[in-house]
C-alpha cells in the first residue's frame, strides 16, 4: 500500500485551521509541490525543533516553503540559519542588543509610536482598519528606529519583504532582486553607522566583540536582514491576529478594562491559541531517523506545527477564554520556536504586541468589529507571516 499524502491544510477562510489528520506526524504536500513530514503533536514538535539531525541550514536543492530556500542560499558566513557552533557563536554575538532589559528600555518608545497611530485612527474616525494603521505600520516604525535608519523608509522595506514571502512558485523571480536591493540598502547604512555610530543595533553590532571574535561586515547586514524581514512580518500578522481574537472575545474586554495588568498574559493567551500563521520553517533530514515511530530518510523536509502543538488538547484542555487569561498557568512553549534556535526578537514582538493590545484597550473602550469576524479574509500566500488582510472597526 502507498504511503498517504495530504495536501497541507493551510487555514479555512475565517482564520481557524482546519482539522489535521490524527496523526501527530504525517506526510504532506506543501503548496510549491515538495513533500515534507507535518508534526502536529505537542512531544513531536518539541522533539523536532531540538533534534540533532534536523538542520535549518537549507540549499535551493531542498524541500521549503516559498522563498526560504532561495534566502538561504544566498546568505554566507555564519547566520542565523545554520546549526551547531557557528550559529552559537554568532547568537551570541548578536543577542546582547536585542536582550530582555534592553528591550524594557525600548518600551517607552513602542508605546509612543502605538499611540501616535491610534492618535492618527481616532482623528480619522471610524471605521479603521487595524491592519493597514495599526498591525503593519507599528513594527516597521520600531525596527527602523532599533535599526538607526528613517522612518520614511518603512514603506521601501515593507514591499521588498512582500516580494520575499510569497509562496507561490511564479512570484520568486522577484526574490533575489529584493534581497539584493535590501542588502545593498544595508551595506550603506552599515558604512554610515562606522563613521557615525549611534544607540542602535547596526551600531551595537559593529562594537560587538567576545575575545577574538567579531562580527564581520557581511554577518552584520544578514543580521540586520534577519531582524527587518522576520520582526515585520510575523510581528505584523500576530498583532492582526491577537486583535482579532480580543474582538472574537468580546467577554476579555471588560475584564481588561477593570484588569489592565492582566494585558500580558492575555497578550500570552491569544499567542497561543489564536492563529497567525499556518507555516513553519521546513527543517531538512541530515540522516535518516525515527520521529514518533515515522522513519524519517536523510534529506526529508521536516515542518514542525508550532501553532498545532499548543493547541495540542492534552496538554492544553479547552476552556474559556476568560477563565484561562484570569486564572494564570500554561504559558505558550512554541510562539517564537524552541531550544537553540529560538526567535532573536521574541521580548521585542512579545512588547509590540502587549502594547499594541493594551493601547486599543485603553484608547477605544468601545472597540468592536465593523463586520462579522468569520467574514474576514487571511492571506494564505505568505511565509512565514500570513495574516488578516484586514480588521475593519468601530468604537
Amino acid at each position: 500500500m502507498g504511503e498517504t499524502v495530504h495536501d497541507f491544510p493551510g487555514r479555512a477562510f475565517s482564520g481557524e485551521p482546519v482539522p489535521l489528520p490524527e496523526e501527530p506526524v504525517f506526510r504532506a504536500r506543501l503548496a510549491g509541490g515538495d513533500l515534507v513530514w507535518i508534526v502536529t503533536g505537542y512531544e513531536e514538535v518539541r522533539a523536532a525543533l531540538n533534534h540533532p539531525l534536523l538542520g535549518r541550514d537549507l540549499t535551493p536543492q531542498d524541500p521549503h516553503m516559498g522563498a526560504e530556500a532561495t534566502l538561504a542560499g544566498a546568505l554566507r558566513d555564519r547566520t542565523l540559519l545554520l546549526d551547531g557552533p557557528a550559529h552559537a557563536q554568532l547568537r551570541h554575538l548578536a543577542a546582547k542588543p536585542l536582550a530582555p532589559r534592553r528591550i524594557a528600555e525600548l518600551r517607552p518608545l513602542i508605546q509612543r509610536l502605538a499611540d501616535a497611530l491610534v492618535d492618527d485612527i481616532e482623528r480619522t474616525g471610524p471605521p479603521a482598519d487595524l491592519v493597514a494603521r495599526l498591525a503593519l505600520p507599528l513594527p516597521i516604525a520600531v525596527l527602523c528606529e532599533l535599526l538607526g535608519v528613517p522612518a520614511s523608509d518603512g514603506p521601501v522595506f515593507r514591499q521588498w519583504t512582500d516580494r520575499m514571502t510569497a509562496i507561490e512558485v511564479a512570484a520568486q523571480d522577484g526574490v533575489t532582486a529584493a534581497l539584493q536591493a535590501m542588502f545593498d540598502y544595508l551595506d550603506g547604512h552599515l558604512e554610515e553607522k562606522r563613521n557615525r555610530p549611534g544607540n542602535d543595533l547596526i551600531s551595537a553590532w559593529l562594537a560587538a566583540q567576545e575575545a577574538d571574535d567579531r562580527l564581520t561586515d557581511a554577518e552584520i547586514v544578514q543580521l540586520a536582514f534577519s531582524v527587518l524581514f522576520a520582526g515585520y512580518e510575523s510581528t505584523a500578522a500576530a498583532i492582526g491576529a491577537c486583535a482579532y481574537g480580543l474582538l472574537r472575545h468580546p467577554g476579555l474586554l471588560p475584564v481588561l478594562r477593570a484588569s489592565p495588568d492582566l494585558v500580558p498574559r492575555t497578550a500570552q493567551v491569544l499567542m497561543r491559541t489564536q492563529l497567525a500563521t499556518p507555516y513553519y520553517r521546513v527543517l531538512v533530514a541530515r540522516q535518516d531517523f525515527a520521529l514518533a515511530g515515522v522513519h524519517i530518510a536523510r534529506g526529508d523536509g521536516v515542518m514542525p506545527l508550532t501553532w498545532a502543538a499548543q493547541r495540542d488538547r492534552e496538554r492544553f484542555p479547552a476552556s474559556d477564554i476568560v477563565e484561562d487569561v484570569t486564572r494564570g498557568g500554561d504559558r505558550p512553549d512554541f510562539v517564537f520556536g524552541h531550544g537553540p534556535h529560538t526567535c532573536l526578537g521574541a521580548a521585542l514582538a512579545t512588547a509590540e504586541i502587549e502594547i499594541a493590545l493594551g493601547t486599543l484597550i485603553r484608547r477605544l473602550p468601545r472597540l468592536r468589529p465593523a463586520v462579522p469576524p468569520h467574514t474576514l479574509a487571511w492571506h494564505t500566500g505568505r511565509f512565514p507571516g500570513g495574516g488578516l488582510k484586514e480588521l475593519p472597526v468601530r468604537w
